[in-house]
């Protein structure tokens, strides 16, 4: 449970930036664990930027998400992977992650070189953790209907477009049991500070 002490040294994730290095490092953990594709990767992200978000209040690499009809995705991570496939041109630095992966038959990420997983946290190691043993324990259908939660129904709503609506952090903290401490934490533009 998230603690106001345990989040003041964490900067606000709405003022913080991508981390590509820490999500190169994320998605690679989250593939050598486990093996799966790049859409139960999407999810499995998902979930443990939720679970980081509720115990630590914020993100493991800064993505921001988006929804989609198939759930929830990191939009930079996303982009990334899609840079990785040939879908997109590089922007903001995500043509690194070509060094490091490459993309497969059924949407396998293969790991080219490992990246320095040294990048991530305890916490962010933590985090990740806990959603491998989920996704190994009940399945990619199950982390699939996972993801699909309230703060993803309220972002795409009824919608019939195919287009991505934002999914703002906010939405996503007041679904979690600590809402109140958290969306505080989130208007702070200094946490922290005296």
């Amino acid at each position: 449970m998230l603690k106001e002490k345990a989040m003041s040294g964490h900067a606000s994730h709405a003022q913080s930036m991508f981390d590509v290095q820490k999500a190169i490092a994320a998605i690679a953990y989250l593939v050598k664990q486990t093996g799966a594709s790049m859409y139960p990767v999407m999810k499995m992200m998902y979930l443990a930027d939720k679970l980081h978000l509720g115990k630590y209040g914020r993100f493991i690499s800064g993505d921001t998400y988006c929804a989609m009809a198939k759930g929830p995705v990191p939009s930079c991570t996303y982009r990334m992977i899609q840079h990785v496939r040939g879908d997109c041109d590089d922007q903001v630095g995500l043509g690194t992650a070509r060094e490091f992966f490459s993309y497969g038959a059924d949407h396998q990420i293969v790991i080219n070189k490992l990246p320095d997983f040294d990048e991530l946290s305890a916490s962010d190691v933590e985090c990740l953790d806990e959603i491998v043993r989920v996704y190994k324990n009940v399945g990619r259908y199950a982390v699939r209907d996972m993801s699909h939660d309230d703060a993803w129904r309220k972002a795409w709503g009824d919608s019939i477009s195919s287009r991505a609506k934002p999914m703002p952090i906010e939405v996503i903290a007041a679904e979690l049991d600590n809402a109140g401490i958290l969306l505080k934490h989130l208007a702070d533009s200094q946490p922290g500070a005296a």
